[in-house]
């Protein structure tokens, strides 16, 4: 299998839901500062599974490089609902040795309070999808706690294969960057 574009972003068309004023699409640069308040929302709410990781770090660079300059190294979507962003997933490519296959990680599907039950969450794990078969990766892998509900509504009419296990984070000294 070749290796995944990873030299740009993927030319996934928005995605539309049924109430036409909501889209997923790609994120943009200008689109950071949104972004950005999502993110905040989201560790705000996620505080005591964010325990082992720590806050985020002040600046954007890293993010910036990721996002934007090739190679990519991950990948972003936004919801909006009008001007309003609602809702965001983002991604980054893995790789099996033992599957000799990359895979595409969603590292995060948030969606606010008030927009959930709308098809949000479907409409961004859609983009994520697109952009895993447009790579050739082998699979679509993600995380979430065994508690969630939103989880569980997200893999059951894909037929994901649900597998246990346990998530180890090591933070690394901040004097290593």
């Amino acid at each position: 299998m070749n290796a995944p574009a990873l030299h740009s972003a993927p030319a996934i068309a928005p995605v539309r839901s049924r109430q036409a004023a909501t889209i997923a699409r790609a994120v943009r640069r200008e689109d950071l500062p949104a972004l950005l308040r999502l993110c905040d929302e989201h560790a705000g709410q996620a505080a005591f599974e964010r325990l082992p990781y720590g806050p985020a770090r002040d600046t954007l660079l890293e993010l910036e490089e990721a996002l934007f300059e090739p190679p990519l190294r991950a990948w972003a979507w936004i919801a909006y609902a009008g001007e309003e962003p609602v809702g965001y997933a983002s991604a980054s490519v893995g790789l099996s040795l033992l599957e000799r296959a990359y895979h595409l990680s969603l590292d995060g599907l948030y969606v606010r309070p008030d927009w959930r039950e709308r098809a949000v969450e479907a409409l961004l794990f859609e983009q994520a999808l697109a952009a895993a078969r447009r790579f050739g990766c082998a699979n679509l892998q993600w995380h979430a706690p065994a508690w969630s509900e939103a989880a569980r509504a997200l893999d059951l009419p894909r037929r994901a294969t649900r597998i246990e296990s346990l998530r180890y984070v090591l933070p690394l000294a901040d004097d290593a960057h």
